[in-house]
Parts: C-alpha cells; sequence; structure tokens
C-alpha cells in the first residue's frame, strides 16, 4: 500500500501536479481547525506533527496557540525559541506572557555580528564548543515567517476582533457637548470641532482581542515592524571567542558566552566590554555577586564605558537602589542616548509610585532622541497619576501605536480615555476605553489596575453588573487599593445604595490622598441620605478647594460648577434660598457649563426669586448634575454656614 502511494506520488509529480506532503496537509488542517475555534481537533493534528518532527518551530508557534495553559503557552514559545532563537514572534509571545524581559527581547532581535575576516590571534587554550551556521533553523524561521503571515490572514477573517482601520474614531463622540470656547485647552475633547486627530490614534487595533484567541500571543494578531537594533556594548575584536561569545548570549546559552568571554579576558584583561559581557552572562544565570565583580572590572579598566554602569546597576536594583540610581544616572551622563538605562528608571520609577520623577526622566529621554515605544507608555502612565490625562492619552496612543505588542501600552490607553471620562462625566470617553483594556484584562486577568480601570469605565456606560463583578475581583487580588474601593463606591451610589457607597468612599480614602473624585462623591453620599452638615462643611468645601487647585481652565470649571450645583441643593433643602440663588448664579457664571447643568441653573434661580412659575416639587436625586466641559478662572469659595440640619433623606426641594 506505501509502495502505491509512493508511485502514485511520482506519477502525479511527472505529469506536474503538486501534491501536499502529509505533514503540510495536516498542518493546513490544524490552522484551518484553529480558525474555526476548534481547538481541540487542532491540538491533536498540532501533536501528531510534533511527534513526527519535533524540530519544526512552526508546529511549536502554532501549538502555543491552541494550548490551555499559560504555562503549555510559554513552553511551545521556549521550545520554538530554541530551534529559532530570532523568531521574532516567539520571542514578543514570552514577553508578553511575562515569561522574558523587553531587554532579552532586544537582544534576541538583534543584528548578526558578521564572523570576523581576519585571524584570531593567540587566545590561550580554544574552545571548540564554536558556533555552526544553524541551517536547519534558518529554514524553520522561514517557514515560520509563512506562519506570520497566515494568522494575519486569519486576523484579516475575524475582523469583528481585530481592527485596526486607519481613519476610525478613536471614541464616540458625545451629542450633548458645545464646541470649546477660546479659553479652553487646545487639546480637543470629544465632540469638539478638531481638523485632525491624534496621529497615532489612527494606527491603533481599537477592537478587544475575543477570548477565544486568549491563548494566542498578542504578537500574531496585530501588526507590529520593529526595527533591530545592534547589541549594546558591542566592539569589533580580532578574537573568534569574542563573537562567539555574543551569539551564545543572543540565543540564551549564558554559560557557552561566559566561557568564550572569559577566554577572551584571560587573554587581554584590558578589554572593558568583555568584562561587561561576563558580567551579564553571570547575572542572567543569576550569580549576582560575581557578575557585579565583573561589572567592576569593567569599570575600572574603562571608567567612561557606559554599558558597565548600566549591568552593575541592575545586579545592584535588588542589594541598594541607591547605588543602583546612581550607577544607572551615571551611564546616562557618558551615554545621554542609552534607552535601556531611562527603561530600567522608568521600571523603579513606576514601582514607587513616583510620578514626578517618572514624567521627568521619560521627558528627558524624549528630550534626547531616544523615542521608544515603552518610554511614551511610562510616560503616559505618570501623567495619568499626576492629573494630566489628554496629555498621557496622546502619549499613550503614540507608544501603543508604534508597538501594539505591549499589553502595558493597552493599559495606558484605556486608563487615560477613563480619567477624561472621570473629569468630564463624557460617557464617549468611557466607551473609547473598553477595547483597550477588555484586551489588556484577557491577557492579564490578575492585574488588579486593568480591572478597576475596565469596571469604572463599564460604570459610566451604566454596566453596573458588569462593573462590579470585576471591582470586586480586583479588591480580592489588592484589598487596599484606593480606585477600586471609589469605583464601587460611585456604583453603588447609582444603583441607590448610599450607605455601602459611603463605606466604599470611606476606604477609598483611608488608602489614598483626599483626591476631588472621593470628596466631591462622598458628599454627594451624603446629600442623599440626608446628611446636610457632613455633605457640606466634611466634603463639598473641600471639594471646591481641591478644583480650584486644577491647573487646567476646563476641568477647574467642571469641577467647580458640579460642586457649585450640588450645594445650591444642600442650601434649598435646609431653606437657606438666598445662599442656594448665589451658587445657582456662579453655575451660570461658567461660559462653558454643560447645557443640562445650566438649565437646571436658571430653573432654579427663576423659582427661587420668584421670577418664574412655582416648579412641582422633584427628587432631590435627580438634580444632582453631571459635569461637562467649560472654561473658567477660579471663582470664590465662600465659607458655608448651616443653620438647620436635616437627618432625613431630601425627597423634594422646597418651594420658595
Amino acid at each position: 500500500m506505501c509502495d502505491q502511494l509512493r508511485y502514485a506520488r511520482l506519477r502525479a509529480i511527472k505529469r506536474g501536479v503538486s501534491v501536499a506532503t502529509p505533514s503540510k496537509t495536516m498542518l493546513t488542517e490544524a490552522i484551518a481547525a484553529a480558525r474555526a475555534g476548534d481547538r481541540s481537533r487542532a491540538r491533536d493534528l498540532l501533536s501528531r506533527l510534533l511527534r513526527a518532527d519535533s524540530s519544526n518551530a512552526e508546529y511549536w508557534i502554532w501549538m502555543s496557540a491552541v494550548v490551555e495553559s499559560k504555562r503549555e503557552r510559554i513552553y511551545c514559545l521556549e521550545s520554538a525559541i530554541k530551534l529559532d532563537p530570532t523568531n521574532r514572534a516567539a520571542m514578543r509571545g514570552l514577553v508578553i506572557l511575562g515569561a522574558r524581559t523587553p531587554e532579552e527581547a532586544e537582544i534576541a532581535s538583534a543584528v548578526r555580528i558578521p564572523r570576523r575576516q581576519v585571524a584570531a590571534i593567540a587566545t590561550g587554550p580554544s574552545i571548540k564548543r564554536d558556533i555552526q551556521i544553524p541551517w536547519k533553523w534558518v529554514g524553520s524561521g522561514a517557514v515560520g515567517l509563512v506562519a506570520i503571515v497566515a494568522i494575519w490572514g486569519l486576523a484579516q477573517i475575524i475582523g469583528p476582533w481585530l481592527g485596526a482601520l486607519a481613519g476610525r474614531q478613536p471614541y464616540r463622540p458625545a451629542s450633548t457637548l458645545p464646541p470649546v470656547s477660546p479659553t479652553a485647552t487646545s487639546t480637543h475633547l470629544p465632540g469638539t470641532p478638531t481638523a485632525t486627530l491624534i496621529p497615532a490614534a489612527t494606527r491603533v487595533m481599537r477592537t478587544p482581542i475575543s477570548t477565544e484567541l486568549a491563548g494566542t500571543p498578542l504578537s500574531m494578531l496585530v501588526s507590529a515592524s520593529s526595527t533591530p537594533t545592534l547589541v549594546l556594548g558591542v566592539t569589533p575584536h580580532v578574537y573568534g571567542a569574542y563573537d562567539s561569545g555574543i551569539k551564545a548570549l543572543i540565543r540564551g546559552d549564558y554559560e557557552l558566552a561566559l566561557e568564550y568571554m572569559t577566554q577572551v579576558t584571560d587573554a587581554d584583561s584590558d578589554l572593558p566590554d568583555a568584562h561587561y559581557f561576563r558580567g551579564e552572562a553571570l547575572r542572567l544565570m543569576g550569580e549576582i555577586a560575581e557578575s557585579i565583580k565583573a561589572y567592576d572590572r569593567s569599570v575600572n579598566t574603562d571608567p567612561d564605558y557606559a554599558p558597565a554602569y548600566l549591568g552593575r546597576g541592575r545586579a545592584l536594583l535588588l542589594r541598594n537602589t541607591d547605588a543602583a540610581l546612581n550607577d544607572f544616572n551615571r551611564a546616562l551622563r557618558l551615554d545621554p542616548s542609552m534607552t535601556e538605562a531611562y527603561l530600567e528608571l522608568g521600571t523603579y520609577y513606576s514601582s514607587g509610585k513616583l510620578w514626578l520623577k517618572l514624567e521627568t526622566t521619560m521627558e528627558a529621554a524624549l528630550e534626547k532622541g531616544v523615542t521608544t515605544p515603552m518610554i511614551y507608555i511610562r510616560l503616559s502612565e505618570a501623567q495619568t497619576n499626576l492629573g494630566k490625562p489628554q496629555e498621557a492619552l496622546e502619549n499613550a496612543l503614540e507608544g501603543s501605536a508604534n508597538d501594539p505588542t505591549l499589553l502595558l501600552g493597552y493599559l495606558a490607553v484605556g486608563r487615560a480615555y477613563v480619567a477624561i471620562g472621570v473629569d468630564t462625566f463624557d460617557p464617549g470617553y468611557h466607551s473609547a476605553a473598553l477595547w483597550p483594556l477588555k484586551t489588556y484584562v484577557i491577557y492579564t486577568p490578575d492585574d488588579h489596575r486593568g480591572l478597576t480601570s475596565l469596571g469604572r469605565a463599564q460604570i459610566g456606560l451604566g454596566e453596573y453588573e458588569e462593573a462590579l463583578t470585576l471591582l470586586n475581583s480586583a479588591l480580592e487580588l489588592q484589598d487596599r487599593y484606593s480606585p477600586a474601593y471609589l469605583a464601587r463606591g460611585i456604583l453603588n451610589l447609582e444603583i441607590g445604595e448610599y450607605e455601602a457607597a459611603i463605606d466604599d468612599l470611606t476606604l477609598a480614602r483611608r488608602y489614598s490622598l483626599a483626591t476631588f473624585d472621593i470628596l466631591f462623591s462622598t458628599g454627594r453620599a451624603h446629600f442623599l441620605i440626608g446628611n446636610f452638615n457632613d455633605a457640606l462643611i466634611d466634603f463639598i468645601n473641600p471639594a471646591i478647594a481641591s478644583a480650584n487647585q486644577e491647573t487646567d481652565f476646563t476641568i477647574r470649571g467642571i469641577k467647580l460648577a458640579e460642586c457649585y450645583a450640588l450645594r445650591a441643593q444642600v442650601y434649598e433643602n435646609i431653606n437657606q434660598l438666598d445662599a442656594a440663588i448665589r451658587e445657582w448664579r456662579w453655575v451660570l457664571s461658567l461660559e462653558n457649563a454643560r447645557p443640562e447643568t445650566r438649565a437646571m441653573a436658571e430653573t432654579h434661580v427663576a423659582e427661587l426669586s420668584g421670577q418664574g412659575p412655582t416648579r412641582t416639587p422633584t427628587t432631590s436625586p435627580s438634580d444632582t448634575p453631571t459635569p461637562t466641559p467649560s472654561a473658567t478662572a477660579t471663582l470664590p469659595s465662600p465659607t458655608a454656614t448651616i443653620t438647620a440640619t436635616s437627618t432625613t433623606t431630601p425627597s423634594k426641594t422646597p418651594t420658595p
């Protein structure tokens, strides 16, 4: 039977008929099964292929897309890397899954250093384990590129899940917003006329990855074209062992790299880069103390060799952070464009929540021409936490567009949209935040930041049940995370659970500074249960003081308008009608107040001053306005006085 098949195949070939091999046919079936969502069938076929040929990197990459667990995906991608050390798709997948660092990915994607065409001088005892050209791996890499093209075709087929369409709106315009006044900030808000969108906004993916594809490395589902970079610190030498050591380091064979570099330093101890690469191999092997000694040798050999300070700083991070930071800064003084040093500082400042230092450092990197996508993403993170959401959004979009495989980019974009939505109460921004945050949460389901931001966006869109599930999960992961308590407190406000809202908002304030959002929301909660004294003195007045510190005139006007409107309602409920009229008139003085808020203020002023018909009593909570953009200078914040206190829930506003 086998002979018959072989002869039939030979006859077909002679006739010029293309005959697919069984392995190609089976791979085609596996790919088709993966596209159809039949992951079980795809796994079965790929398992057979791997049993027949476990040295095919393409099979491992496809298998990583259909296995169940993160551990299995890492194993598959690591297997592909062993077969094809320069496979960019596999390396990016490992970075996304947290199994490799971005620095390792940069090393793996580095341009290969050509073998020197000079005679190697005597370097002591030679090492016989020299590097041979891995033709089989090169072939596998070519096949892997074909696989990536096929996967991109899959991404096009599942269009409802994937998009990178130029010209598509990055947010849903809010039809209720008026045009921006001349005194508004230069950054346009949704619903305002603008000639061009943020350029990066037309280059980012705006459709969340489907849960069915959550196991697929993100690098396979997006289009990315990062430029390969040279390995940091490489200096041309005539030593063959030096080149072999670099190649071993690139493919992750750190022990062999150490052997080669030790051979070089034994032959010539005055080469700072050889000592540095010895330190790199030792550090990546976990031999921290020995790596520091190697970096010290490099620094002592050449005090101006910047990479040695970078390496030693990385090794010192867990032992002496001050010394590590000094080394990073010394490296930047010697080489102001060293990307890796900026990124190390960025990671440290981010982990320590040192937002001002993070912003300053990332801005310094951009000034020096360092435009690595992660620089923009870190800068966006700092600006979001410093209350600069518009700038944060611009930088997040830029970084994410330049490298859409970076998961932190999706988090940065989503958080910036949410922050603007919170400041403006514009649901269009919350809607825009869904696509990046859902993608981030699919790949990083255990990050309380992503869960909280997505929950906050869903609250803004009225998706309370989904939001509550996310916020509860976030607090299970981090039970002292103030933004999660704040978001859940606002959710409870929206569904009428005012006591629960106060409990959550109190915890939010305990674990964070008393931000405007916390103060205003807590004041509103106390107003809604009738605690007028507490609402006015402890929360609304401090919220006004906080709003007056806002540097953005537009956002300042939004916050002040909402505080004055809420304080006016408190005065009405305690029968201080003159004070209430004053507050409503201050709302009217805000040039770009939201139309609904302005209309409510006009109605209340007319009724309270006797200029209009008596208003039919309405429930107080429905009178509570929601913010909208407006531009204003700082308005006075008179001290409130209360002559009466009600302990009952305000059901109706009084008729003058």
